[in-house]
């Protein structure tokens, strides 16, 4: 015999009863009110660790831009001099505009905490040519092992006038003709066919807008090394050339205050001792 069910109660095989009455609207309250609660929750997490990503990688940015500057100014520092004049040099070099080199390494302290600016002096690229011929001493020209568009793009009698033949003497060039560069003084010694010559550069460092830059002062003008950078001090104690950098991330952190400067940036100072091994020689 069919079993009848109770109101709201629909009859299924075998006889059993479903209810068929849904949630009530209490019960759907509460769904919706713990789901909220869950979401919210979730949501709250993942901004916190978004904002917590986002620091970080400001931070090892922040990081990673000042050792890559410090890493490429402590080579050049160290190479100072290398193929340099080591007296006099302010009447070798006379191109650098608004500063006098008088010394190597040159350094212009900024005006109370304001950035300084650094000057070295030196070989820093490969030999740029070789002479295609012996040259004696007392000689003024120097042929070159290389074309004369080469010629004219390394050299001339402006801002890459100063080379270095072999390292071991320097010159001016005072005119160039296809290959040939006439120089002056004339050679101390002789020298043999691929001999070296090297350009002698005056490379400076400084800060622009919280940018470092690096200038060859060989008509390029100044180029970006660092981004965020806005400070940088010289020191020197004998043949010791101290450097200080100090970074700051690219965008301000609201929830943090910096405890010096007040701001909301957070800062990164790097310190480095670098001492040039050509300078006493």
């Amino acid at each position: 015999m069919k079993r009848r069910c109770l109101k709201n109660k629909l009859t299924g095989p075998f006889g059993v009863c479903f209810k068929t009455s849904g949630f009530s609207l209490v019960e759907l309250l509460i769904a919706i009110a713990i789901s909220g609660i869950v979401l919210g929750a979730i949501s709250s997490l993942f901004i916190m660790q978004n904002k917590s990503y986002s620091v970080q990688e400001q931070v090892a940015e922040m990081q990673q831009n000042a050792r890559a500057a410090m890493d490429m100014m402590t080579r050049e520092i160290r190479m100072a001099g290398y193929g340099a004049p080591k007296s006099n040099i302010s009447s070798w070099i006379d191109w650098v505009t608004g500063v006098t080199i008088d010394s190597n390494p040159k350094i212009v302290q900024g005006s109370g905490s304001d950035p300084d600016t650094i000057y070295i002096v030196g070989c820093f690229d490969s030999s740029l040519a070789s002479l295609s011929a012996s040259a004696s001493s007392g000689a003024t020209s120097l042929p070159l092992n290389q074309s004369a568009s080469e010629t004219s793009d390394e050299f001339n009698t402006t801002s890459k006038k100063l080379i270095s033949i072999d390292g071991l003497e320097n010159a001016i060039i005072t005119s160039i003709s296809g290959s040939t560069l006439t120089i002056n003084p004339g050679l101390t010694r002789d020298y043999g066919v691929d001999t070296s010559i090297y350009l002698v550069k005056a490379i400076s460092y400084s800060i622009v807008s919280n940018t470092l830059k690096r200038n060859e002062n060989t008509g390029a003008g100044r180029q970006p090394l660092g981004e965020n950078i806005e400070d940088l001090q010289i020191s020197q104690s004998g043949d010791s050339i101290g450097v200080s950098l100090t970074a700051r991330t690219a965008k301000p952190d609201p929830e943090y205050t910096h405890p010096t400067e007040g701001d909301h940036y957070r800062r990164f100072k790097l310190d480095s001792e670098i001492t040039p091994r050509n300078l006493a020689y």
